[in-house]
């Protein structure tokens, strides 16, 4: 059965017993920032295992897109192990439970998909009689054929540090003998080959705390999941993933470029494999939007594209070539999922831009990496992680250089550090609860901010911890963090009770108020909900500004000009966009007179509601990773703009004010970045700069035509700058003459002159004359500065390859301390002791003599 037949197979089985099919999310999570990606097909569904939100449907069905880098190391060595894979799965939240769960797992299995009973067996929770009952009493399986294991393999969860979790009951299939690890001990739920798992039944019944606790879970229910491409497997009678007809294809574009053939040489079956697994991962990450970068999820993207790149180099390729392979991914997959067909040009050339510039680092590592092998016999774990964390150079590549060299690198010391970076990213996430929540009373809340700021509401529930509170509004007027906008602020008040609002943002589909105690405590009374009035209306003129920069980038540039994120705040905003070259002045000035003159234009705001089906016939503009519902929330600004969006506006753009981009960089691979201001912010910047400007004035004497004063100025400098030149050469022969006659007078390669006087440019030309005057020359010229030496030491060509001037800074450094550095022929140095420069003047003179 082929994969596309395979997942309409899966989705009509549960269909037509009840379940709903729901379209798998975005590989980003939202509402749960414990997960980077979404790792499961059960992520989306966690709120309605807990309660914490109404159930739209008791049973779900889906085909989810996931992405994990737990089995990084084992992917492409393994026939099983993936980064980017599917999860097909079934769900109930109080339904049905284990019987039906397995019954119908056994029905699909072995009558829709015929496969061979003989070679399935499963495994089940050590304590669960339950499902062991069922699977003996009921399937009618053997006893032999039923195991047994412990929590490393039949206790799933929770996703994050915390949710829905269970005992879980896993079916094998047995590929033979032939791929056992020959071991008496193997069987299912071994770590080899032989039998892989291919659906995982899981029974969400407790909901981990924090703290480990296992309370009952309110809708105890069903959560599955079976891995498409094992499945695929399974049926197309492939022994590995990679043979199925998702890779395939994949794979043969990647031998036909690179002259090989599968099974010719294990290694290059790795990489090939390993390529392959990481394109898809690749495409669909960056079809839902989230772009290569040093933080985050855009690390891990990053990391796996650069893996790929060092791999195409074992396989000798030079260029940029994983581009290349993005059609044919789109090609397997565009019919399932459209995003990929509709972002297919963009997801090639941010791979290609960030190909070619890691190929541009890579040269600068191995540049580094040169230096490192002539000065020392090992890499450092520092030095390892430098490369890997400044070039993108990966620790693998530097192991197999250095091994060719006979070089150790410390990896256990790149892997502390690495950790430790690890441990930096994990520190950022916004809200990973630290505390239990305390429930005053159940539900989860709604938001009212579209109509109200000030309101009278109650607390459902809190997380206090660490002098902060995370809590719950019956009806919240505070705008959480969503769409790019910054969640809101303002002040809760009770009787006795105040707290300040630091934050707002989603948690598992609840609301979740950021606060920090000012006094009296929580109870379950009324309180008064109040959003500040002032950060809320900087940030509607930010985010309306947004929608007109858009439209201005769309209609300046080109319609490929699609927002790929943004970051609204009070009175100002990045706004991340399709790009592939920096904006020139002639292209910012006509956006920010577009926008501009639409701000003036006073152009009514229009929000409302409609179906997503209505909004796109509208032509409204969709953001990719946003995830939208069959209702949906339009902002339209006249004929000019018209999006998809939750968030805060204004109710006609001339409240706007004014509207100045400030800045502009790269953001990633072919996604460029905008930074601007607007409203009160941009009045205080316009203000800040006359006062400058008049400053300025007052300085040069004049209150106007200030450029020519300055481009004046700028002329005397230049020629000032040739006149100090001109005169620092003139001094440096007088000097260098004079020693070079004390050198030939004394008979002595060494000389040495204290200079305080003399700016560093004097004394390099100094030392410049000397060196080509006389060719065996070693000297030092030196400053007493603030109790401190600051020296120049430079040798002549026919010394530099015996006693370079970088290893005589290091051996002197050890004699007066301080420390310095440059290149054979000349180093600075500074930082010594003058009461031992007389000792520094004796080794150099005597090392000098003895040539």
């Amino acid at each position: 059965m082929k994969s596309a037949e395979l997942r309409k197979c899966f989705l009509n089985f549960f269909k037509e017993r009840d379940h709903t099919i729901v379209p798998s999310m975005s590989l980003i999570p939202r509402d749960d920032p414990s997960l980077l990606f979404t790792s499961a097909g059960m992520v989306q569904f966690k709120p309605l295992w807990t309660g914490t939100m109404a159930l739209p449907y008791r049973r779900a069905a889906s085909v989810q897109k996931c992405l994990r880098t737990t089995d990084l190391d084992n992917v492409g060595k393994t026939r099983r192990h993936l980064t980017f894979f599917e999860m097909l799965g079934n769900f109930s939240f109080g339904d049905y439970f284990k019987e039906e769960a397995i019954v119908w797992a056994w029905e699909y299995l072995t009558e829709v998909l015929a496969i061979n009973k003989a070679k399935l067996s499963v495994s089940v929770y050590e304590d669960d009689d339950e499902a062991y009952s069922i699977w003996h009493k009921k399937i009618g399986l053997g006893k032999d054929l039923i195991v047994r294991l412990g929590d490393d393999h039949n206790f799933w969860g929770p996703a994050g540090n915390s949710g829905p979790c269970g005992p879980c009951s896993e079916i094998f299939y047995d590929l033979g003998q032939e791929f056992s690890c020959g071991k008496k001990s193997c069987a299912p739920g071994c770590d080899c080959d032989r039998f892989p798992e291919i659906w995982n039944l899981v029974f969400p019944q407790f909901n981990q705390t924090v703290s480990g606790e296992r309370l009952p879970l309110k809708n105890r229910g069903v959560d599955t999941g079976m891995g498409f491409e094992r499945l695929a497997s399974v049926l197309q009678k492939k022994n590995s993933n990679f043979g199925t007809d998702l890779f395939a294809p994949i794979i043969d574009e990647i031998a036909e470029h690179t002259k090989t053939k599968s099974g010719t040489d294990p290694q290059t079956d790795i990489a090939i494999n390993v390529l392959a697994d990481h394109m898809r991962a690749l495409v669909f990450a960056i079809g839902d939007g989230i772009i290569p970068s040093n933080e985050e999820r855009g690390y891990v993207l990053r990391r796996l594209l650069r893996r790929g790149v060092r791999l195409c180099r074992n396989l000798k390729i030079k260029d940029s070539f994983l581009y290349k392979l993005v059609p044919r991914v789109v090609q397997i997959y565009g019919p399932a999922y459209h995003e990929l067909a509709d972002r297919r040009e963009e997801i090639t050339l941010v791979i290609k831009s960030e190909e070619e510039r890691f190929l541009s680092t890579l040269e600068k590592g191995l540049t580094q990496l040169e230096e490192l092998f002539k000065k020392q016999k090992t890499i450092s774990g520092e030095d390892a992680f430098r490369l890997y964390d400044t070039y993108g150079f990966p620790v693998e590549l530097t192991q197999e250089i250095a091994k060719e060299r006979n070089i150790k690198v410390d990896e256990e010391g790149f892997i502390r550090m690495l950790g430790e970076a690890r441990e930096i990213s994990k520190a950022k996430a916004k809200f990973i609860p630290k505390g239990e929540w305390k429930v005053l009373k159940e539900g989860v809340g709604s938001f009212v901010g579209y109509e109200s700021t000030d309101i009278e509401t109650k607390v459902l529930r809190y997380n206090e911890h660490d002098h902060t509170i995370e809590l719950v509004l019956a009806e919240s007027p505070f705008y959480a963090e969503a769409g790019g906008q910054v969640g809101e602020q303002g002040q809760i008040e009770g009787p006795g009770l105040k707290l300040k609002v630091i934050d707002t943002y989603w948690y598992q589909g609840m609301i979740v108020c950021h606060c920090k105690l000012t006094s009296g405590k929580i109870t379950s009374g009324s309180v008064r909900a109040i959003v500040d009035l002032h950060k809320r209306k900087e940030s509607a003129r930010a985010h309306t500004a947004t929608h007109l920069l858009h439209a201005a980038l769309r209609k300046t540039l080109g319609e490929h000009a699609r927002q790929e994120g943004s970051f609204v705040e009070p009175g100002r905003f990045r706004f991340d966009f399709t790009h592939f070259k920096p904006l020139s002045d002639d292209e910012v000035n006509a956006i920010e007179d577009t926008v501009n003159e639409k701000i003036l234009s006073a152009m009514p705001v229009d929000k409302f509601f409609t179906s997503l089906d209505e909004a796109k016939k509208m032509g409204a503009v969709a953001i990719f990773g946003e995830k939208y519902g069959e209702r949906v929330r339009v902002v339209r600004i006249g004929d000019f703009s018209i999006e998809l969006c939750g968030g805060i506006h204004l109710e006609n753009t001339g409240e706007i004010g004014l509207f100045k981009i400030v800045g502009q960089e790269s953001a990633a691979a072919g996604i460029r970045r905008v930074e601007a201001i607007v409203g009160l912010h941009s009045f205080e910047e316009f203000r800040k700069s006359y006062v400058q400007i008049q400053e300025l004035n007052g300085i040069f004497g004049t209150d106007k035509d200030l450029l020519q004063k300055v481009r004046d100025f700028q002329r005397r400098m230049h020629d000032l700058e040739k006149a100090n030149h001109d005169n620092c050469l003139r001094i440096a022969r007088v000097e260098a003459a004079e020693m070079l006659a004390r050198m030939k007078k004394e008979r002595s390669h060494f000389v040495s002159q204290q200079f305080d006087e003399y700016s560093g440019d004097t004394m390099r030309a100094i030392a410049d004359i000397i060196r080509e005057k006389k060719k065996g020359a070693i000297g030092i010229l030196y400053q007493e500065s603030r109790s401190k030496v600051n020296y120049l030491l430079f040798v002549g060509p026919e010394l530099v390859e015996k006693h370079p001037a970088t290893k005589l800074v290091k051996d002197i450094s050890k004699i007066f301390g301080g420390g310095g550095g440059g290149r054979p022929h000349l180093a600075e140095g500074g930082g010594g002791d003058p009461k031992k420069i007389k000792k520094v003047l004796t080794f150099l003179k005597e090392l000098a003599s003895g040539e």
